[in-house]
This record gives structure tokens, C-alpha cells and sequence, in this order.
């Protein structure tokens, strides 16, 4: 028999009611701010967080509400879902929050939301300063019980006997459900107290040495009367010590897992630099002839006592980061410590299920737990199913460029342009070869150390290359910043601080690209080091001077080997606000095509902003380094992501190297002003530059000027408007109000002179000219 039509329509009704629920439920039940995913998608996330921010702890009455419908749809008593029941249940939500407020004002859930949600803010805080923090709370559970008496066919005696009942059934089988509990619990404190009595002894953990160059090692300061500890090398010390025939009986797998087990209940591993003798005591000579490269003598000595490292303060961070991370939910265990020169590297290992957003999410409030300045959290840890946590040492040690430099390593590298950074947080030195990047963006915050890492970069490419191998070219707006490697041999003109003269540098940059990559073509070469090799085989009379393309005309000079060219700016905020259309497109094309020309752009900017790295800059300088920042935005805009206003300034920096997606945390060497000058001052004893002054002279199609008054240029027009509305005429301002360069708007000027729109220069200081037709 078929069921009416009014029975089938309240089961669908019923059915949907109960599905509404469900995902309201499991929405709500899944929901996590910021970053995190729902299991409800994005829409029940979005619906979640705006019923937690209004309604708190209450927004789950919602939920059980729909329930309640459905069973009174299934069955048959639809009269129950009007709006007396839609009104009754705001009036117990409203309520509800509003209790809660009273009770508990600073109660948070999910991290971040109040338990009262806004409206239990706004309505317990009135009827407090109405009422009273008791006549409020005594006011809103009459409101309830009114509405539950409204709502329901019971009366108020049916309903206190049906509530007694509860309890008293309740009081009846709880009892042998909390003497289970107490059972449990005491057996699991009796085995806890038991593992206490068995941890004891081996609490040390064990020290893993790495090495790290000729720094000097920190050092593990024990509290008096210290546990045994063990010290388990990464690396032997000695390599011939893999051939004793001792090493290789190793033990079986099982008492191998039996010591891993061992080890993780001993507590976090320590691993410390451990102090190896990697220091060269002078630099290898150049093969350059009569020029000297500069001395490490010249740079100023690190400190050469050890850095103390206190073993059990260490333990004690790494015991209350866990309890932390506990509070806010997130279980597991620090597993090793990495103690460095300025922050100290804290491996965690989550219980598994643990969302890695829900961890990347707590820098400030792990920060506020530890009393640390800054805290950046590295989730996963690459290659690893750790987080790691960076927290600052209590006592920071300074990286000096004489340290970095007088490494083993350093003195081995054999990039084409190799350049020395500072130390990772472990300590261990970080090099680079510019050649490879092949360009660099560099940038940061006022005083976060960018000036002196760049000093860093270009000192260590001095002590490497000679003038013959690399000439450089840089662009300083800030005027003082570089002027002190004015007229050492590497310069191919004095440092460049007019913005008008900086555009004509970059275009010859280009000039000089499309050059050499024509010598390439005739040469038969791809890039410039199968050219300088096959320069050096026909010098040396192993090739004949036409694989180069060239003329065997006795008059014609020998080729000569290119250098390397470095192309420096320091500050390109400066640059783009005076011409932003050239210089942009000049340094796009350099870093699109000039990798195999051998001439490279270090680009430095303190406003990382959009204006300044434009999306056509930041594609084309994949490698980029960010010092510490004021705010995420910045980070995102120098590195494609957040972290680098997590940094604690004072050259620490995040490097994204070429070829990889992983940030590397270097702490940038420091290099002072005096041994800068020291360092320029043995260059220039070396012998002058060779200036090329052709590099920042005009040329007559720069920026497509016109060839007389009758010239079609479509930028004349707007220059007379600009002009004629400001009321004064002045090189520099068509170049703002235009965004062209110098040139272009000395040769505008100049036409409007020609056709007697402006006056000749007055001679005054800005060089005004005088305008002689009226506003258009």
C-alpha cells in the first residue's frame, strides 16, 4: 500500500534535514583557522568559521537542532517546525553564548575564537553592566527555561521529574565508571613513576659531532655532577679507518633497533659542531701573474674560545616546546637539537594524523611560551617527517669573513665566480658561484644587514678573481654605500650614482651581451667559457686564428679573452623611480639571456614591494636572498612565501638557492668598514683601472630620439601637455611624469626648445625652463 503524499514529502524533507546536519556537523567538528582543510571543503570551512566567530561553543547546539527535526519529520509532526520553534531556538542559542560569557569571558576555542562568539560578547557584557555578573546568569536560565516550557508539551513539574531521573540514573552506573577511571589512572601513574625510575641514568643525550670547518666548536657545558654521555661521529675522523677489519662486524639488526629504541627514550640527540682542522694559513697564489690577490691578514680575526652551549638548557627548551606544542594539541617528541652560532635547530616528530598546517601555524604563540624573539618553523623538515623549530641563542655569535674565507673549502672552490656568504645554522660555511645562479636578488628592511652582506659578497669575489678574470660595474644610488671600491683595477668606471647615468650603464650592458654572443657566433662557441678556452688555444698557436671567425690580416689585433662582468645595484627602488620603463627592461633582458655571455646582475633593493620586484624581475632571478622584513607581505614578495619576518635582523637571511625550492637559513658573515677599505687599498696598489667612459656617453638612437623638429614621436605631445600644465619644464620631471629616462627627455626638451614651446635654462638650480604657451 502506497503511503500519502504528505508521508513521502516529510521523509525527503527528513532525509535532507539529516544530511544538512551531518555536514554542518562534521564541518564544525573538522574546522581549523587559518591554512588549514575541512572536511567539509571549502564551503562548510567558510560556514564554520563564520558560526564560531558569531555564536563560540554554541554553534554546535545547531547541528543537534537539525537532529531534533529530523526525528519529528520521520515522525509525522511537522507542526513542531515552525517559526516558534526557528524563534525558540535563537532564543536558547542567544542564551547560551551569553552564559557562557559570564562564566567564562576568556575562554578560547580553536585557537583563536572566543567560547561566546561575538554575540555572547556583546549581549553577556550588557546584561553584566545591567545586572550583575549573578543577576545576569540568573535572568538568562529563567530566559531558558520560559522557552523550554513554550517549546515542549511538558510542564515545568514533568520536566524537573524527567531531569531528576536523568541524574538519578546517571549517579546510579556512574559509579563503577569512575572507579574504572581511577583504577586506570593510578596504574598508568604507577607506570609512569616506573619509567621516571628507569630514565635516570641514560637522560644525557648523545652528542653527534659534524664538521664545520675551522670555526670553533661549541662546546657542551654540562650541569655539575653530569649523566654518562656518548659521542656517535656522522663522518669517521679518519677515512683509513674504514678499511679495519673491527668495522665491519656489525651488529645484527635486532640489537640495532634495540639501541634506536634506547636511544629515543634517552630523550632528544644533541648534535654539535665538533672542531676540525680545515684552516689554511695562506691563500694558494693566483695564477694571474705579477697581480697579488689580498691576504686574509688584511680581515679581522674571529674570537678563538669556543661557544658555550649549556647541554641541560637545551633539554629544558626542548621539554617545553613539547609541552607547548600539547597545549594547542599537536603530541610527539623533540628528537635531536642542533645547536648553531645564532639559533639552535629543535627536530620534532609529530604523532602521526598531525596536519602540518596545524604546526606552521604557532611561531608567535611557541615564541610567547619560550620568551623567545623570533621563532621560525621549518614544516616538514626537507627530506625528514620532522618539524624543525628555530629558536635564537641566548647568546649570539658573530660570523666573521676572515673565518669563512680561511676554510679549506673556500680556498678549493673552483667556481667561475665564486662568492662566500656566511654560516648555516649548524654552522657550516655556505658558498656560492654567482656563474651558476646566475643572477641574485637580494633584499630587506632597513638595517636587517643587507649592505654589509652585499660588502661580503663582493670581498669574497676580490680575494678570488683577478681583474683579467671578472670587471665590475656598479650602479649606487645611495651614493656612499659602494664608493669605496672606486678605482680598484676590477672597475669598468667609476661607481655610477647619477639614476640618469645608471640607465646608459645598464644599456651598455645589453650592448655588450649582443656583442659577445656575436664573437660567439663566429667563433663557433655557445657561452664564454668554450670561447676563452679556444682565445687560449689559438694564443698558444694550437688553432688557427680563423676558428674564431676572425681575419688572418698581419694587421688585425689577436683575440683577446672576455671577462667576467658583475653587474651590481644596490639600490633599484631608487633606479625604478626615475626610469622605470629602461631600467626595468635592461635588466629583464640581462637576466633573461646574459647567463652565457658571462655577465651576471646582483640586484639589491631595502623596498620589496610590487612596484619595485616586478613580476618580470622576480621570474627571471629564480636564486634570491631576503633579509628580515616587517611584514609577510614583504616575504612573499621577495621569496614567493612566508619566513622572512621571522628573522632576527642583523644579517640573518633566508637563501633560495639555484635549482632547489628549499629555503636555507644563512647568518650572513660580517666584514667592518675598515677592513673593506684595507682590502680596496691592496687592489689599488696592484695597479689603476682601466676606465671605459664610452659605457655612460649618450648614444643617438638611445630611446628612439628624433632626428629633428619634424619627427612623428607620440611622447612629444604628452610632453607639451605635462609642461604646459605644470607651468615650468624640467628634464627630470618629464622623466617622472613620463617614466622614460635622461636621454629622452633631455632630447624632448630640447625639440620643445627648437619649436619655441619652452625658453632656454634659466641657470637656477633644476635647470627650470621658462614655458611660453598658455595650459591646453
Amino acid at each position: 500500500m502506497n503511503a500519502p503524499r504528505g508521508g513521502r514529502r516529510h521523509e525527503v524533507l527528513a532525509i535532507l534535514t539529516a544530511t544538512l546536519a551531518g555536514l554542518l556537523l562534521l564541518a564544525l567538528g573538522s574546522y581549523e583557522p587559518g591554512q588549514g582543510g575541512n572536511l567539509a571543503g571549502s564551503i562548510g570551512k567558510e560556514i564554520s568559521r563564520i558560526l564560531v566567530s558569531a555564536f563560540g561553543a554554541a554553534s554546535f547546539f545547531l547541528p543537534f537542532e537539525l537532529f531534533l527535526a529530523t526525528r519529528r519529520l520521520f515522525l509525522g509532526r511537522p507542526n513542531l517546525l515552525g517559526a516558534a520553534t526557528v524563534a525558540s531556538t535563537l532564543v536558547l542559542v542567544f542564551c547560551a553564548c551569553a552564559m557562557t560569557q559570564l562564566v567564562a569571558p576568556e575562554a578560547i576555542i580553536f585557537a583563536e575564537h572566543a567560547a561566546s562568539g561575538i554575540i555572547g560578547q556583546v549581549l553577556g557584557e550588557v546584561l553584566r553592566a545591567l545586572l550583575g555578573t549573578p543577576g545576569a546568569f540568573l535572568v538568562a536560565v529563567a530566559v531558558v527555561l520560559v522557552t523550554l516550557v513554550l517549546r515542549t508539551p511538558l510542564s515545568v513539574a514533568e520536566i524537573l521529574e524527567r531531569v531528576t531521573s536523568a541524574f538519578r540514573y546517571l549517579g546510579a552506573h556512574s559509579m563503577a565508571f569512575l572507579r574504572a577511571i581511577v583504577e586506570a589512572w593510578e596504574q598508568a601513574r604507577e607506570l609512569d613513576r616506573a619509567e621516571l625510575e628507569g630514565k635516570k641514568k641514560p637522560t644525557a643525550p648523545k652528542i653527534v659531532t659534524t664538521s664545520t670547518g675551522d670555526l670553533a666548536a661549541p662546546a657542551l657545558v654540562e650541569k655539575p655532577a653530569p649523566p654518562a654521555v656518548v659521542v656517535v661521529d656522522d663522518e669517521p675522523e679518519d677515512f683509513d679507518d674504514l678499511d679495519e677489519p673491527e668495522d665491519l662486524d656489525e651488529p645484527a639488526p635486532a640489537p640495532r633497533a634495540a639501541a634506536r629504541s634506547r636511544e629515543r627514550e634517552a630523550g632528544p640527540t644533541i648534535v654539535a659542531p665538533k672542531q676540525t682542522q680545515l684552516k689554511v694559513e695562506s691563500p694558494a697564489p693566483a695564477e694571474s701573474g705579477p697581480f697579488e690577490l689580498p691576504s686574509t691578514t688584511l680581515l679581522a680575526e674571529g674570537d678563538a674560545h669556543t661557544i658555550q652551549i649549556d647541554a641541560e638548557t637545551l633539554r629544558e627548551n626542548a621539554v617545553r616546546l613539547t609541552k607547548t606544542l600539547a597545549d594547542y594539541g599537536v603530541k610527539g617528541r623533540v628528537d635531536e637539537i642542533h645547536p648553531g652560532p645564532v639559533v639552535t635547530m629543535y627536530e620534532f616528530e609529530p604523532q602521526s594524523g598531525t596536519k602540518v598546517s596545524k604546526v606552521a601555524g604557532l611561531a608567535d604563540d611557541i615564541a610567547m611560551a619560550l620568551a623567545a624573539q623570533k621563532v621560525r618553523i621549518v614544516a616538514p623538515i626537507p627530506g625528514k617527517s620532522r618539524v624543525g623549530f628555530e629558536l635564537p641563542n641566548d647568546r649570539r655569535a658573530t660570523v666573521y669573513l676572515r673565518t669563512v674565507l680561511e676554510d679549506a673549502r673556500w680556498q678549493n672552490h673552483k667556481g667561475a665566480l665564486p662568492i662566500a656568504l656566511g654560516q648555516d645554522i649548524s654552522g657550516q660555511p655556505v658558498y656560492a658561484d654567482l656563474a651558476k645562479m646566475p643572477h641574485l636578488l637580494v633584499a630587506g628592511a632597513t638595517g636587517a644587514g643587507k649592505s654589509v652582506g652585499l660588502n661580503v659578497m663582493l670581498t669574497s669575489l676580490l680575494y678570488k678573481r683577478t681583474p683579467e678574470e671578472v670587471r665590475l660595474l656598479m650602479i649606487d644610488p645611495k651614493v656612499v654605500e659602494l664608493k669605496v671600491y672606486d678605482d680598484i683595477p676590477h672597475m669598468l668606471l667609476p661607481v655610477v650614482t647619477d639614476m640618469n647615468k645608471a640607465s646608459l650603464a645598464l644599456r651598455w650592458a645589453v650592448d655588450e651581451m649582443e656583442r659577445r654572443y656575436q664573437l660567439f657566433a663566429d667563433g663557433g662557441t655557445r657561452d664564454i667559457t668554450s670561447y676563452n678556452r679556444k682565445v687560449e688555444k689559438v694564443l698558444a698557436g694550437e688553432l688557427p686564428l680563423e676558428k674564431l671567425g676572425r681575419s688572418t690580416d698581419e694587421s688585425a689585433a689577436l683575440p683577446q679573452k672576455l671577462p667576467y662582468i658583475v653587474v651590481v645595484v644596490d639600490e633599484f627602488a631608487d633606479l625604478m623611480m626615475v626610469a622605470a620603463k629602461d631600467a626595468e627592461a635592461s635588466i629583464a633582458r640581462l637576466a633573461q639571456k646574459a647567463r652565457a655571455a658571462g655577465i651576471h646582475v646582483i640586484l639589491a633593493t631595502q623596498r620589496p614591494s610590487v612596484d619595485v620586484i616586478t613580476g618580470v624581475i622576480k621570474a627571471n632571478f629564480p636564486c634570491r636572498m631576503a633579509f628580515k622584513v616587517s611584514q609577510r607581505e614583504d616575504s612573499k614578495t621577495i621569496l614567493g612565501r612566508q619566513g622572512a619576518e621571522h628573522l632576527l635582523g642583523m644579517g640573518d637571511m633566508l637563501f633560495l638557492p639555484p635549482g632547489s625550492s628549499d629555503l636555507i637559513r644563512v647568518h650572513s658573515a660580517f666584514i667592518s668598514e675598515d677592513e673593506v677599505h684595507a682590502v680596496c687599498d691592496h687592489l689599488r696598489a696592484q695597479g689603476e683601472p682601466e676606465y671605459d667612459e664610452n659605457i655612460t656617453r649618450p648614444r643617438d638612437d638611445d630611446e628612439g630620439g628624433f632626428d629633428g623638429p619634424s619627427s612623428d614621436d607620440p611622447l612629444y605631445d604628452k610632453a607639451v601637455r605635462v609642461v604646459a600644465d605644470a607651468g615650468y619644464c624640467s628634464i627630470s620631471h618629464i622623466q617622472r611624469q613620463l617614466s622614460v629616462g635622461y636621454n629622452k627627455a633631455a632630447k624632448l626638451v630640447e625639440r620643445m626648445e627648437k619649436e619655441g614651446v619652452v625658453g632656454p635654462p634659466s641657470g637656477k638650480a633644476g635647470g627650470r625652463r621658462e614655458v611660453l604657451i598658455s595650459s591646453l
